[in-house]
């Protein structure tokens, strides 16, 4: 069943008007027809089943609360270093599905895209149109927060209880124990930063500042993975360990 994110809070039984966006997607995509039913989130997160009362306006009811809750059960932010062409938002869009909270993108060294905040945020409309899109169709709860780039020096402002940096010279030294270590401390309600460098990764100078904030240096395997494989591997360890292993 199609699933839509609501800008305001849904009353049971108190029709709205859908947004255009959505409303153009339900009627010309869709093809949906009035008395067909679908699944509104709002912004507290509560999704709702919904009946189509008038396509042509786009008046949606909400019938009934759905007890869904999809989410993980710890917060997780994605740092990263920007990767070539379109693989940010291929990124974007996996992460989501498998359920990232917060992605901020980094201006590392090596990273040959040169961005700057005024030249992201021309995109971030798309960005955010990329996660609306995702967490509709992964069935999640809430979109998650995409920031504005920031630079290593600005890393600190966002760590959190525990934090983990990818880096290949951990797992060339056999030390592939860290990540293992972290998730198993993980409770329910912590927040985890995961960081994950370029094509290029990062340089010994930016992996002894991140040290020195705190953030601990993770293996990944005995393989060296893409820079756009990288978190997306971190965060399928991440959702199977919280919601598969502790079932």
């Amino acid at each position: 069943m199609q699933k839509y994110f609501i800008d305001h809070e849904l009353q049971l039984h108190q029709s709205f008007i859908i947004d255009a966006m959505d409303h153009h997607h339900m009627k010309n995509v869709m093809r949906n027809k009035n008395g067909d039913h679908i699944v509104c989130i709002d912004t507290s997160h509560i999704q709702y089943l919904c009946i189509i009362e008038d396509i042509l306006q786009g008046m949606i009811q909400p019938v009934e609360k759905l007890d869904i809750h999809n989410e993980l059960d710890i917060d997780v932010t994605l740092i990263y270093a920007l990767p070539k062409g379109d693989k940010f938002e291929l990124v974007l869009q996996k992460a989501c599905e498998l359920g990232v909270s917060h992605i901020i993108p980094l201006q590392s060294k090596r990273c040959v895209v040169k961005m700057t905040k005024e030249k992201f945020d021309k995109k971030l409309s798309r960005y955010q149109k990329i996660l609306k899109e995702a967490s509709e169709q992964s069935g999640r709860n809430c979109i998650p927060d995409i920031h504005s780039v920031i630079t290593l020096k600005e890393i600190e402002n966002y760590l959190q209880d525990y934090n983990l940096v990818a880096y290949e010279e951990t797992a060339k030294a056999q030390q592939h124990g860290q990540l293992y270590e972290t998730l198993s401390q993980l409770k329910s309600g912590d927040h985890l930063v995961i960081i994950v460098g370029c094509e290029g990764g990062f340089d010994e100078l930016e992996i002894e500042e991140l040290k020195r904030m705190g953030v601990k240096c993770c293996s990944l395997g005995k393989r060296i993975l893409r820079s756009e494989t990288a978190p997306l591997y971190l965060l399928s360890v991440i959702g199977y360990s919280r919601e598969v292993v502790q079932c």
